[in-house]
């Protein structure tokens, strides 16, 4: 058995699991998952070790990290992705990347549905990504980006299909999708909206199945941010540089259009 580390720390939920990844789908041994805004520091390795502890291992039984890559929070992103590198360099195993909403989206993987991500962007944005889910499949219909919640629900109303919503930027927003999808938006309980160790297992076996996490190299592993952070942004500004990639590891399509 290669046992698997899970983590992700891009939404207000420190979310940690171990679990196995078999070729038929994920094994959950344990997992916590802690809503903790803004504390992910605090929380991340003790809620580690203690997940190791109550399951009877320690750190060198691990043989592979998973982490959830973002979009959301710059500072926690840069925290679950820097501690997961630090966990895989150090034991020298592979480090896979999933995405956060991707894991979002495995919470309703028995549904049949099209369900619409939404994170929390700040500045008055959304990080969206829709999938449709159906037969036990999770497909994702498009790529990582950043934009205006009134841009979004325009897009997926035109879909005219009923839409499954769920995500921490509903918090902000949901008035703006339900008005604009009128009677086919569906909220999904505010339990579901953030990713769990569970799901990120599950994000891991579809992403090993489609070949998209990666070659397990800690120090090639992205976040995936989709724009500048306010400091980067202030920093080009002030340079007089126009460009919108970061110099520290921004994965990800350019912000668009507003």
């Amino acid at each position: 058995m290669t046992l698997t580390l899970a983590l992700d720390t891009s939404t207000s939920m420190t979310a940690v699991a171990l679990g196995e990844i078999r070729d038929e789908g994920a094994s959950l041994i344990a997992e916590t998952n802690l809503e903790a805004p803004r504390a992910a520091l605090t929380h991340l390795v003790p809620s580690i070790m203690r997940l190791l502890e109550s399951s009877g291992h320690v750190i060198a039984d691990v043989g592979a990290v998973v982490v959830g890559r973002g979009p959301g929070s710059f500072t926690g992103v840069r925290i679950g992705v820097a501690t997961a590198k630090g966990i895989a360099q150090g034991l020298g195993v592979p480090l896979l990347g999933v995405g956060t909403l991707d894991a979002v989206a495995e919470r309703f993987a028995l549904s049949e549905t099209l369900l619409g991500v939404l994170g929390d962007a700040m500045r008055g944005e959304v990080y969206p990504a829709a999938f449709d889910i159906s037969g036990g499949r999770v497909d994702r219909t498009g790529p990582d980006e950043v934009s205006s919640p009134e841009r979004i629900a325009e897009r997926w109303s035109a879909l005219d299909r009923p839409l499954l919503l769920a995500g921490g930027g509903l918090r902000k927003y949901r008035s703006v999708f339900e008005d604009a999808l009128g009677g086919r938006a569906q909220v999904a309980p505010e339990s579901m909206w953030a990713p769990t160790g569970e799901s990120l297992l599950l994000a891991a076996w579809r992403g090993r199945a489609a070949g998209t996490l990666g070659d397990g190299d800690p120090g090639t592993l992205l976040p995936v941010y989709t724009r500048l952070s306010d400091a980067e942004e202030t920093e080009r500004s002030r340079s007089g540089r126009s460009d919108s990639v970061s110099d520290n590891g921004v994965a990800g399509p350019d912000p668009v259009p507003r």
